[in-house]
């Protein structure tokens, strides 16, 4: 499994138009029409992280990576025992590879409402989070980006009712923080 990582603050112009210009007409439409230009980078930066992920797996360009994208917004490659994965949060866009199925998820780690945790957490988790107090944030983050990566691999939620101390059979998690950010990568086995 490999991570490949996008700050949007940094692309340029060119490098936007040349993810652009990768994409199918539909999601260069769709993608276009969005208001926020964070957004637009976002997707466009996804778009160059795969296909440079899937060129670099595969041997071929980027142009021609064999990227599709379901109608949920899932990426596929279409190539066999490749799978991918991408998520975005605040500047940062993650993208992953495996040759497993798998699931990503970043999100900046930033302070959280309780009455917000707690609606979105079970009481066990609620029980981690608050455990010690210090560093609550980030497990939260961590339990969150844990259901974001476990619905992405699995299809399966609500999400809410997903929970990283209570994982489906043959899914491992892997947390990490990087770049001022919480990162699940949900596998599986």
């Amino acid at each position: 499994m490999r991570l490949y990582w996008y700050n949007i603050k940094e692309m340029t112009s060119e490098e936007y138009d040349a993810a652009m210009a990768m994409m199918s007409a539909e999601r260069h439409r769709r993608i276009s029409d969005f208001p926020a230009e964070d957004d637009r980078k976002r997707s466009a930066a996804g778009e160059l992280l795969l296909r440079c992920a899937l060129a670099e797996r595969l041997g071929v360009s980027a142009e021609s990576a064999p990227l599709t994208w379901e109608d949920s917004g899932k990426p596929a490659a279409e190539a066999e025992g490749v799978y991918l994965s991408v998520s975005h949060s605040g500047p940062w866009v993650l993208a992953a590879l495996s040759d497993k199925p798998l699931g990503v998820d970043v999100e900046v780690i930033r302070g959280a409402d309780q009455k917000f945790m707690a609606r979105a957490c079970s009481e066990a988790e609620m029980a981690y989070i608050n455990f010690g107090r210090e560093g609550c944030y980030h497990r939260f983050w961590e339990c969150w980006t844990a259901k974001e990566a476990l619905f992405k691999v699995t299809g399966k939620g609500p999400l809410l009712s997903l929970s990283r101390l209570a994982l489906p059979e043959n899914v491992a998690l892997r947390y990490t923080e990087m770049n001022g950010c919480a990162v699940t990568v949900a596998l599986s086995l």
